[in-house]
């Protein structure tokens, strides 16, 4: 039985092969993470990205984002960060977003990122990427 949020061996295929992935990759601990190109008026960059069905929105790290010279906009209203406990996130409140092209196949799609601090993932594709 697998343990809750993640999913079994056979169901990450199953996703992949949903998603139209030719690659995927399954780290320690059952993360799920694949390669996904990133599109800006600054160019194309691969990255890896940690898909992560529990949460809410798509994040990118704020050093991800000085490290690719990429443009933020500010929030009108910050948003508190939240773990799945409830507690507040040691990042604070969000105040910055971005929208970047991710290809998924032939399909290339707007995404909107919140930034935020998120340590050792770049990269958090979200339920609104699903």
């Amino acid at each position: 039985m697998a343990e809750a949020g993640f999913l079994p061996g056979p169901w990450l295929a199953i996703l992949a092969a949903t998603l139209c992935l030719k690659t995927i990759y399954i780290m320690k601990g059952n993360k799920c993470e694949l390669p996904i190109p990133l599109e800006s008026f600054k160019g194309t960059t691969n990255e890896k990205a940690l898909v992560d069905s529990g949460a809410t929105e798509n994040f990118i790290n704020q050093s991800m984002i000085k490290r690719l010279k990429l443009g933020m906009k500010a929030m009108d209203v910050p948003v508190t960060l939240r773990n799945i406990d409830g507690t507040s996130n040691c990042a604070g409140k969000i105040t910055h977003y971005l929208n970047l092209l991710v290809s998924r196949g032939h399909k290339k799609l707007k995404e909107h990122f919140f930034v935020s601090n998120l340590e050792e993932d770049r990269i958090i594709l979200g339920y609104p990427w699903l």
